[in-house]
């Protein structure tokens, strides 16, 4: 049963039609020779000479404007609270402070 499936599918597949538009046109990549003025030497003392490599579009562009200029990684800074909040209690659960953190400052 597999064997005359797999010869059905085979019988009656034909070739692929061939593609008529060209491929999208890929962005332009720029070469970043290395400084190799002062070689670095391994283990052996032979120098190792790097070649240039091609930088993909848009790594090395300025920031675009608009942006923050900070890292990803950069958390902000917290903001000091503008009102003054009850103590937490069993009847106050909501906008209040645990006792225990009344007066720290923020890290």
């Amino acid at each position: 049963m597999k064997t005359s499936l797999f010869l059905i599918a085979l019988a009656t597949g034909g070739a692929a039609i061939a593609q008529t538009e060209a491929p999208p046109a890929s962005p332009p990549t720029q070469m970043s020779a290395p400084g190799n003025s002062a070689p670095q030497r391994d283990a052996r003392g032979i120098t190792v000479v790097s070649d240039a490599a091609e930088v993909p579009a848009g790594w090395n562009e300025a920031p675009r404007p608009g942006g923050t200029g900070a890292a990803m990684n950069e958390r902000p800074a917290p903001t000091p609270a503008t009102e003054e909040y009850r103590i937490c209690s069993r009847t106050v659960t909501d906008n209040c402070v645990q006792s225990y953190e009344r007066g720290r400052a923020p890290r």
